[in-house]
């Protein structure tokens, strides 16, 4: 029996797309710890119903990865506000066609990160003489990776990230889980002599502290505007025991 060869797409996090602006979609593709350059390829948007908001079409295949740019006018103001979107990619490799799925949304805003290099050598100041050249002049790659781990966290916990009001409430969780995933790397690479691990269990125990204390204003209707100004949701979420009140199970 022939196996079909297993493709792995590089899909970090969900796509957050806004309506009425323009926006670039793309879909890595890798295997054997190398990217794979599609021959052709097509890409297709559904709405939560699976109705097509872009209908099947061409792409290009840009430095080897396949890549499509959204117009303003294919995400109109009149498209539902949903976190149930789906990207089709229908890849061509090695005279094989794969299909991969991509969660999306279309939402009113994005929600960004607001924590740089300048946030991170506040608190350490020799924090870029140390950096391994590698990395060039800044920890970028780490910053984003710990994003897109607190989102996905926050996902976890039944929150919808972009309906976040207070992005600056994210900001500690954020910043010591980058701090954590720099110093394990430095540790694990052989630096340090064991300060770097400790250093890293420090953190990774102030961003669990961190979480456990997250609060944030939330647009639950997304009408663009925080719900109420004066209360704060747990980033935790409730769990209940029993079934959840009345009020709860309506919504």
């Amino acid at each position: 029996m022939a196996t079909e060869r297993i493709y792995s797409p590089r899909i970090r996090i969900h796509d957050v797309l806004e309506r009425s602006r323009a926006c670039t979609v793309d879909l890595p593709v890798y295997r054997d710890n190398a990217l794979q350059s599609p021959t052709s390829a097509y890409f297709r948007l559904t709405d939560p119903e699976g109705n097509d908001v872009i209908a099947r079409t061409a792409v290009s295949v840009v430095a080897n990865v396949a890549t499509y740019n959204i117009s303003p006018s294919e995400l109109p103001d009149t498209l539902r506000l949903s976190d149930g979107y789906m990207q089709y990619w229908e890849l061509i490799i090695d005279g094989v066609t794969h299909t991969f799925k991509k969660p999306s949304a279309i939402c009113l805003s994005a929600l960004y990160p607001v924590i740089s290099d300048l946030d991170l050598e506040a608190e350490y100041s020799d924090l870029a003489s140390i950096r391994p050249s590698s990395l060039g002049s800044t920890y970028q790659t780490y910053i984003d990776e710990a994003w897109v781990q607190l989102i996905q966290r926050v996902r976890d916990m039944g929150n919808i990230e972009y309906l976040i009001m207070s992005p600056q409430s994210l900001r500690a969780a954020h910043k010591n889980l980058t701090f954590y995933l720099i110093f394990k790397d430095m540790d694990s690479s052989g630096l340090g002599e064991g300060r770097y691990l400790d250093l890293a269990r420090e953190h990774r125990k102030q961003f669990e502290y961190d979480f456990k204390r997250l609060r944030f204003t939330y647009d639950m209707n997304q009408d663009g505007r925080a719900d109420d100004e004066t209360r704060r949701r747990s980033a935790l979420g409730v769990i209940y025991t029993s079934a959840p009140p009345i009020w709860y199970r309506r919504y």
